[in-house]
């Protein structure tokens, strides 16, 4: 078996039993995708655009499509705005809420409950006067709790995460208990929590920013926490295949591997030969890094600096948390880590946005085979 071969049979997903929208079917539905100009809603449009059904994003300004997208419908507006939500779920059979408010600093004028919990909760019940009958929504995996690399976390463990506590964080916990309330059992809903999404097409960046900072340093300080990583095509798999399933009222993790920063810094330097050296930062720095974070949070009030004492604290957080009723339910496979990376960093050079970014001879047929990948975006 060659490696392409070999990379192809890992990556391709399986259906799940309990998928059961046909594709004939799926041409009928409607499905509105909130935040379908961001990184994680645009890699969820396009993926439900591409498995056929009619797919409505709602955006504040068109973003940008490649002339190969596949066909979304923009309804441009605001979130919070009563009058959008309504005319955004009206005829819509599902809805996959992406949009949201993401900032681990301060928040003074209190933008996150207003976004995540109230908005959400707006649209929780113009989707149940507008009979829409599924709803996915999209959290965040520090809803859940951390284990341990022997005994990760799942769904069901307490939650244990005060160290990295936020405006943020307090709000999306708080929607998630409206979505899973499912106005009265109204709507049939499931919660998404991704841990850190990698891939193409993060225009910001996000999640991928802490890899195109790697990339450009010769020398990386990096605490010692991790996340485990998705490639961003199986994460919008994922969200097709939640608007499918059977199943309602749950949580699911939506993980690959755990990685290390560290981890994450050497798969880097494998591509593109930055970082040279990694620096360890020891557990010990935690609290006074944190603490100059939050006076940095607080003198700015949280505008325009993203530092912040959870932030901080996030760094050397192990976040060990296991994806298997996700796995299970959806039928998901994990490509590997350097593919994903691969191609969230080779699209920050074919934008343009890193033209600086070089990578070593023989890195693509070496470590990568983009059709494996390719397997997982269809």
């Amino acid at each position: 078996m060659d490696r392409r071969t070999e990379l192809v049979e890992a990556s391709e997903p399986a259906v799940p039993d309990q998928a059961v929208t046909a594709s004939s079917s799926r041409e009928k539905r409607t499905v509105l995708v909130t935040g379908a100009g961001g990184f994680v809603g645009g890699h969820v449009a396009r993926k439900l655009a591409a498995a056929g059904y009619r797919v409505r994003g709602l955006v504040r300004r068109k973003p940008r499509v490649d002339p190969e997208d596949p066909s979304v419908d923009w309804i441009f507006g605001d979130l919070c705005d009563p009058e959008v939500r309504t005319r955004a779920v009206e005829g819509a059979w599902g809805v996959a809420h992406c949009g949201g408010w993401v900032n681990l600093a301060s928040d003074p004028d209190g933008e996150a409950r207003a976004v995540n919990v109230e908005a959400t909760r707006g649209l929780l019940a113009a989707c149940a006067a507008a009979g829409v009958e599924r709803f996915v929504y999209t959290s965040t995996l520090h809803t859940l709790a951390a284990g341990s690399a022997e005994c990760p976390a799942d769904e069901e463990t307490p939650w244990n995460l005060e160290r990295v506590r936020s405006p943020y964080l307090e709000s999306k916990r708080e929607a998630e208990r409206d979505v899973l309330a499912g106005q009265g059992g109204r709507l049939s809903t499931l919660v998404l929590c991704p841990g850190m999404v990698i891939g193409p097409r993060d225009a910001r960046p996000t999640s991928t920013k802490v890899l195109f900072e790697m990339a450009k340093t010769p020398v990386a300080f990096l605490p010692a926490g991790g996340i485990p990583v998705i490639d961003a095509h199986v994460l919008a798999l994922a969200h097709q295949r939640a608007l499918e399933s059977l199943e309602s009222g749950r949580r699911f993790a939506l993980v690959g591997p755990y990685m290390s920063y560290r981890e994450q810094a050497e798969l880097v330097a494998e591509l593109t030969g930055r970082p040279r050296w990694c620096v360890p930062i020891a557990d010990g720095w935690e609290r006074p890094l944190s603490g100059i974070a939050g006076c940095v949070d607080r003198l700015v009030r949280g505008r325009g600096v993203t530092l912040s004492a959870a932030a901080v604290a996030g760094g050397f957080l192990r976040l060990h948390v296991k994806g298997d009723r996700a796995d299970a339910a959806f039928g998901l496979r994990h490509p590997p880590p350097i593919q994903s990376i691969y191609q969230a960093l080779a699209d920050f050079q074919r934008t343009g946005r890193a033209p600086w970014l070089k990578f070593r001879k023989g890195v693509e047929s070496q470590a990568l085979d983009l059709g494996a990948a390719d397997v997982v975006a269809r």
